[in-house]
């Protein structure tokens, strides 16, 4: 080779030397143009990942709702998680892919798409998951308690397990020509897009399935029901028996009910099992204690096993319906039971919320906040449908059905929290923005819930009217009641469900038996429960008791032959708090399991005399001349629930496997036990 071949033509030089610097220009804006498109990648990609990995995590807690959930018509709390989550995820996402961005940016080095996607994915479902998952533990099987050690520590190697598995799967899955779609715009786009869309196919299929079962055709009267009343169960929420007329209060507090109780029988000592509206109304309903009826925390259903006075009445013959004003007694805990109808009348939620988004837990934190911190405009409809709307509801299904032979139950929420001025001014007063009233408060508090009971009573006074008009009134029978009370600082706290003094457990219980007049109220001291008044409604309607009741007509088994210290347990299980108490009209035992929150007494025993001590402030329970009384409550106690809580539920779920004669005699003197029951061996 000679030394100018060696060298290079010197035409090619030139030549090379012209075009040497606009190709490493070209090469350097085209590198740069890469590098561009490898930052935004780099902060797009995990953004994608973060999309997909939150609306999984809303998928997976949409469906564990919906599973748990009995009844529900709703579904469409699949697409709201998927949207509310999918958004979270979506900004958690792009959080990393901007650090990711940055960090590229310092080192110069971009990281694999792949992996990028990946870890963005399992961070976002990692850490939502790992949060709500612990928030569900605690709520449903740590009583809102904190997780135990071990608790934790498996919660945490479950997730520690399925990120190293998703990490090394996915991974190596997405290099692959077939998956590497899903790193771009257009890949995650669809696949949460078909997410999406599965979504919305069960939300829309399930309304489809059931659009027709709003309500169903009017019947005519069984001849076995003619000379059977109709029903009309009347729950009105936290309401105080001393805040009507009729249990001593002014007589405007109420003058509507007042009028009402003197052609009724005004029963004074009424006892509610439960502090807080699930239990309780699920012991009216299956004349069970909680513990029977196992529905007594925030997470449990009302089961298929036991039996409503709905289903004993609509086996009967009876056209039932209920109109549900609050979502604890909704179809989703199965307390659609035995009615024809069955509506819940939601009300205008946050966020276009709806019955199967609301146990959603982002949901229910976005919610809080929002009503916390950003409404200011307080209106009724965002919380509940006040006295005249459930009024109208009410005559509405009545139009319809009121010339069968029906059983209607109305659940009005005007005493409920938060309380509104009437008129409505824009403002009110709540548990979510209170939920630790200071004392002094307590004069507003008072005034505000009084007016809501004012309200309640001109709702019902039109309702009374309605019947009298349509000349319904002497063929029902009308049972007005409320689930449970409130407090008002009587022991140091406020609102209801974690205690169980009388202020939030002794309810108001009048009744209209038909054809009654102004000559026929009368006044019992003797006590009664919420659970004595389905078994009474069945005998009025001709109908057998159902399976497992624990409670007693008051038309004629309490009339002929039962004692008038007949027990009340009553008991709770609510944030935290675990109590039972039981209750004759004379004496008053309380035993707290648990006790949380400020201003609550240590667990421990109370004993109340309550001739003398009828606010329950001077507990006994140290007290040596009354240990006598304290032993024989306790005694009590533990009897009753031995036979009717866990074991018991267990019993009758099977079958009804017998009590002893022992066990039977001892319940039979504290009127837990029916001489019917299927359970008692004969004595």
């Amino acid at each position: 080779m000679t030394e100018d071949h060696a060298e290079g033509h010197p035409a090619d030089q030139i030549a090379s030397s012209v075009r040497g610097p606009a190709a490493d220009e070209a090469a350097a804006v085209a590198a740069a143009g890469r590098r561009r498109v490898e930052l935004r990648q780099c902060a797009l990609v995990p953004a994608l990942g973060g999309l997909l990995g939150g609306s999984t995590v809303g998928m997976a807690e949409s469906l564990k709702v919906l599973s748990a959930a009995f009844g529900t018509h709703d579904y469409s709390g699949i697409v709201y998680a998927v949207l509310l989550y999918g958004a979270v995820g979506l900004v958690l996402g792009s959080v990393l892919g901007l650090s990711a961005r940055v960090l590229a940016t310092l080192s110069g080095q971009v990281p694999e798409p792949a992996r990028a996607w990946t870890l963005s994915f399992l961070v976002v479902s990692c850490s939502m998951g790992f949060i709500i998952t612990r928030f569900i533990l605690r709520r449903d099987l740590f009583d809102e308690a904190d997780l135990s050690q071990s608790a934790l520590a498996v919660l945490i190697a479950g997730f520690v397990v399925y990120a190293f598995g998703f990490y090394f799967v996915t991974r190596n899955a997405l290099k692959k020509t077939f998956f590497s779609f899903i790193l771009t715009v257009r890949g995650s786009g669809a696949l949460y897009g078909g997410v999406l869309l599965f979504s919305l196919m069960m939300a829309f299929g399930n309304m489809l399935d059931n659009r027709a079962q709003a309500d169903i055709a009017p019947r005519p009267i069984a001849p076995l029901l003619e000379r059977r009343p109709n029903v009309l169960l009347l729950v009105v929420d936290s309401l105080r028996r001393d805040a009507l007329g009729v249990y001593g209060a002014s007589p405007l507090a109420s003058p509507a009910v007042d009028q009402f109780a003197r052609s009724a029988v005004v029963y004074e000592e009424a006892v509610a099992q439960a502090s807080w509206t699930r239990p309780s109304i699920a012991s009216l309903l299956t004349s069970m204690v909680p513990c029977s009826h196992q529905t007594f925390r925030k997470a449990d259903v009302l089961p298929d096993s036991v039996e409503t006075i709905a289903e004993v009445l609509q086996s009967h013959g009876y056209t039932t319906g209920n109109l549900v004003n609050n979502i604890n007694v909704t179809a989703s805990f199965n307390f659609d039971q035995g009615f024809d109808t069955f509506r819940f009348l939601r009300p205008d939620y946050p966020f276009r919320g709806t019955e199967s988004s609301f146990p959603l837990t982002l949901y229910s934190a976005l919610r809080l906040f929002w009503e916390r911190y950003a409404v200011t405009d307080k209106r009724a409809e965002r919380y509940y449908w006040d006295g005249d709307r459930v009024t109208d509801e009410g005559i509405a299904w009545l139009k319809v059905h009121g010339r069968e032979r029906w059983f209607l139950m109305l659940h009005y929420m005007d005493p409920h929290d938060p309380y509104f001025p009437h008129p409505a001014d824009g403002s009110g007063y709540d548990r979510i923005q209170h939920p630790q009233p200071r004392l002094e408060d307590q004069a507003l508090m008072r005034e505000l819930y009084a007016g809501e009971v004012r309200h309640f009573d001109r709702a019902f006074e039109r309702l009374l009217a309605y019947l009298e008009e349509q000349e319904l009134l002497d063929s029902t029978t009308i049972v007005l009641t409320s689930d449970h009370g409130e407090e008002f600082g009587e022991h140091g706290g406020f609102w209801h469900g974690s205690r169980l003094y009388d202020e939030q457990v002794r309810v108001p219980l009048i009744i209209r038996y038909p054809r009654a007049d102004e000559d026929d109220g009368r006044r019992t001291r003797d006590q009664v429960r919420l659970l004595d008044v389905a078994p009474t409604l069945a005998d009025l309607a001709g109908a057998p008791h159902g399976h497992g009741w624990q409670g007693f007509s008051l038309r004629r088994e309490y009339a002929l032959r039962q004692p008038k210290d007949r027990l009340a347990l009553s008991q709770a299980d609510f944030e935290g708090s675990v109590a039972s108490s039981i209750r004759s009209p004379d004496w008053k035992y309380i035993r707290n399991d648990r006790i949380s929150g400020p201003r609550l007494p240590t667990a421990g025993e109370e004993m109340y005399f309550l001739p003398t001590d009828s606010g329950e402030h001077k507990s006994l329970i140290d007290d040596g001349s009354a240990r006598w009384a304290i032993e024989r409550w306790r005694g009590d106690l533990a009897v009753i629930e031995a036979a009717n809580c866990a074991e018991a539920a267990e019993r009758w779920s099977r079958d009804s496997e017998a009590f002893t004669e022992e066990d039977c005699a001892a319940l039979r003197a504290l009127g837990y036990v029916d001489a019917r029951d299927p359970r008692c061996a004969p004595m």
